[in-house]
């Protein structure tokens, strides 16, 4: 892509695009570096959805799916057409075939994710379906959504007549979901079940989690699986073996990682798509796309960076690690929004969550947590939930109390100047653990790890 020409024929196409850049005080296209950077509220919420459009209206258009749904504003419907899904279908029948060998092994497929107008979830669940339809692979596909408990009765009842269980959900699901797994097929075979996700950042500790609890390799790549990208953005990149492989080794350094990447908690590292230009500004990822909605430096929100494979070298990665990544690969911290404030100090969720994992094996830790923020007459209090495995014999709330606060005292120096003294002006903790059984979580609802205030 040209960018620059792009941008252009984005200006001569969509009605919105020139109002925005009019409002900004320009009547054509100015140099790239001029060229202001647009985001949701900016643009894309700023506009009649048609004159975003090529053309300045739906032509062409032949699906209209939404965000999540879970952002404060609700849903956001965007229009799609053929071409923007491309080769989906085939793209995601060799993919699958090049991690889990469905052209030779009996896969049964469970889309566990939310449909509706969810793009991801309808776009998922309508490839696989046309894949097994082919009669190309050896896959048959159920789509029990969230409805976890279903999920779990369909592996039960079917599992034995399959080779491998292939559970297409969000990172958060899984933890519930593997416990529903073993409660109802203890004789699950060792390394049968992976996870292909969409829709939120994980870490490196939580992958290698998954890995140790299905029986996978430490060093499996594809245990746990994703690809980056958003409703309104589409696809922006994928995890390969060599960018998983890259991520396993800097997150066993996390001094050189902070160095390179920004975090001790590696971030996630991908092959960028070659159908979009991505730059990072003020260490945001900015994309320019064409799609029926064509996007011209949009600010995707998410924080993260790119590397050059060239210079890898020079920071130590030996060359077996190097050999088959891209020139360049995208690394992605998560959102903006993924992390808890607390008076101003950003706790990063899942720097938490991998705190939470590393846990000795008495706090029964199973991989969920979740943080309420309420406020009081004159103070703001931040509970966390942990979810356990079972609640007998466990530790008292006050050692995970305990645990937590010297995690983040540790990790951040501002929370540590702040949070004694807050508390003795409140009169009161402002942080709080309570504990609560994984069995009891509602297992047809999407699990949040931020819950609104």
């Amino acid at each position: 892509m040209d960018p620059t020409s792009f941008a252009r024929s984005v200006f001569d196409s969509a009605p919105a695009y020139r109002r925005f850049l009019a409002d900004a005080g320009f009547s054509a296209v100015p140099d790239w570096e001029s060229i202001p950077i647009m985001d949701k509220e900016t643009y894309l919420l700023a506009y009649p959805v048609e004159e975003l459009c090529h053309g300045g209206g739906l032509h062409g258009c032949h699906l209209i799916g939404a965000s999540s749904g879970f952002s404060r504003s609700g849903s956001l419907f965007w229009p799609k057409r053929p071409e923007d899904e491309g080769d989906y279908v085939a793209s995601i029948g060799r993919m699958l075939a090049d991690h889990y060998a469905i052209h030779r092994r009996r896969t049964l497929a469970l889309v566990c994710l939310a449909f509706g107008t969810w793009i991801g979830g309808m776009q998922i669940a309508a490839a696989l379906r046309t894949l097994a339809g082919t009669g190309t692979y050896p896959l048959t596909v159920a789509t029990p959504g969230l409805n976890l408990r279903e999920a779990a009765a369909i592996h039960q009842r079917f599992h034995h007549a399959f080779d491998q269980c292939l559970v297409l959900t969000n990172p958060s699901n899984i933890s519930l979901l593997g416990a529903l797994l073993r409660r109802a097929s203890p004789d699950m075979p060792e390394g049968s079940v992976s996870f292909p996700v969409v829709g939120e950042f994980f870490s490196e500790a939580f992958r290698e989690r998954v890995a140790a609890d299905f029986g996978h390799s430490p060093e499996s790549p594809f245990c746990v699986w994703t690809g980056y990208g958003s409703a309104d953005t589409g696809d922006l990149g994928v995890e390969t073996a060599a960018t998983v492989g890259l991520r396993k080794w800097f997150h066993r350094r996390p001094q050189l990682s902070e160095q390179v990447l920004g975090a001790r908690e590696t971030p996630m590292l991908l092959a960028p798509t070659s159908k979009a230009h991505l730059e990072i500004i003020g260490g945001e990822i900015v994309a320019t796309k064409d799609q029926i909605i064509p996007l011209v430096r949009y600010n995707t929100r998410d924080h993260g960076g790119l590397l050059e494979r060239s210079s890898l070298g020079e920071m130590g990665v030996p060359e077996e690690v190097t050999a088959l990544l891209p020139e360049r690969i995208l690394f992605v911290h998560g959102r903006v929004s993924d992390s808890v404030v607390f008076y101003g100090t950003n706790l990063k969720v899942p720097a938490i969550g991998d705190f939470l994992l590393s846990l000795p094996e008495r706090f029964r830790y199973a991989g969920l947590f979740q943080v309420r923020r309420s406020e009081g007459d004159a103070a703001t209090r931040f509970l966390f939930t942990v979810f356990t495995h079972g609640m007998d014999g466990l530790p008292p709330e006050g050692d995970y109390t305990e645990a937590l606060l010297a995690f983040l005292r540790e990790n951040s120096l501002e929370f540590t100047a702040k949070y004694d003294n807050l508390c003795l002006a409140a009169g009161e903790p402002l942080i709080r653990v309570e504990l609560r059984d994984i069995a009891t979580l509602d297992p047809t609802v999407k699990h949040r790890f931020l819950l609104e205030e």
